[in-house]
């Protein structure tokens, strides 16, 4: 398995790795705060990369401006996740990239790989007091604080810790996808959106890229945020790290008497499960107001079909162009 992010890889490790591993887990700021021993060769960086880090779901943190390791990280069974629906999260990065946001980045991804891909319905995190960069880390993710052991066993280093234990399960991981509602100012990331190729290839059909020029935004922001008349519904989807990755929208079309769906995930965030997370929080806000019914209609051959399907939309009609999806929201 190979995942991906904007910046990074996260592969199976390799025996090769020993040379790049052994370059940042010899510096002693890494391991033991971490509760493993520094590494004191090369061969002893290779040893622990065939016994300890060749597992399933254990990754090289690679840059993808190098193509090389930096770090790792994993998700692993022990005494915290004793069930089968659980996991641990571990991990560690070299000290030349701290305080880049690289640890968060590969975590997130993993943590959609837990959530969706493997089913896990909760994943664990610790750290040993003292640790406060693997604490800004786990808050940063969304964990919350569960206990404090006063003796936690570090085996490895042969001693006790005072250690910390955070949780995250799949409900709360669903809800970290905020909705944003977006200032006039911030219309600069909805054209960029609009004036992307790969983002909009979905709008083959009608056009593709939409221009979106700045000369339009009072007059579109007036529309749809301030005068919305109750008949449209405009956010932004914002991660918990402040970024844009898309945005939801609903709007009453007076022609056809129904209310129509909307939903872009800028082309960097996709398949990473944030169209469902979105689609799901549009239904939620438009029930809310009082839709009770829901329609989208796709190009006959857009991806996005399969994941309105998924998250309850029901085929009204189709014709050689286009599908036209309902999902009933008040029952």
């Amino acid at each position: 398995m190979i995942l991906e992010t904007v910046r990074l890889i996260l592969r199976p490790w390799e025996e090769t790795d020993a040379e790049e591993c052994y370059k940042y887990a010899k510096d002693p700021r890494v391991g033991p705060i971490a509760g493993w021993p520094v590494h004191t060769s090369e061969e002893d960086s290779r040893q622990v990369i065939r016994n300890v880090l060749m597992v399933p779901e254990t990754y090289a943190i690679v840059l993808k401006e190098t193509g090389l390791p930096i770090g790792s990280i994993g998700l692993h069974h022990n005494d915290l996740a004793e069930k089968e629906d659980e996991a641990e999260l571990g991990y560690w990065l070299g000290v030349d990239y701290w305080g880049q946001g690289l640890v968060p980045e590969a975590a997130k991804e993993l943590l959609r790989h837990a959530f969706e891909d493997l089913n896990l319905a909760r994943i664990w995190c610790g750290y040993y007091d003292g640790n406060d960069k693997s604490k800004r880390v786990q808050e940063k993710l969304g964990f919350k604080y569960q206990w404090t052991t006063e003796d936690a066993p570090v085996p490895q280093m042969g001693e006790t810790r005072k250690g910390h234990v955070s949780l995250l399960t799949k409900e709360e991981w669903g809800k970290l996808i905020m909705l944003y509602t977006p200032s006039l100012e911030d219309l600069w990331f909805r054209q960029k959106m609009m004036a992307d190729m790969e983002t909009m290839s979905y709008n083959r059909a009608w056009g593709g890229t939409i221009p979106f020029p700045k000369e339009e935004w009072r007059g579109w922001y007036d529309y749809w945020i301030i005068k919305h008349e109750g008949k449209r519904y405009y956010r932004y989807l914002k991660d918990n790290a402040g970024h844009f990755i898309g945005e939801i929208a609903y709007h009453y079309d007076s022609d056809r008497k129904l209310y129509l769906a909307d939903i872009i995930v800028y082309a960097p965030y996709r398949k990473k499960g944030y169209g469902g997370i979105g689609l799901d929080l549009l239904c939620n806000a438009a029930k809310q107001n009082g839709v009770k019914l829901l329609y989208d209609d796709l190009a006959i051959d857009n991806p996005a079909i399969t994941m309105f399907l998924k998250n309850g939309f029901m085929e009204e009609y189709r014709t050689h162009k286009i599908i036209m999806l309902k999902k009933e929201l008040c029952r």
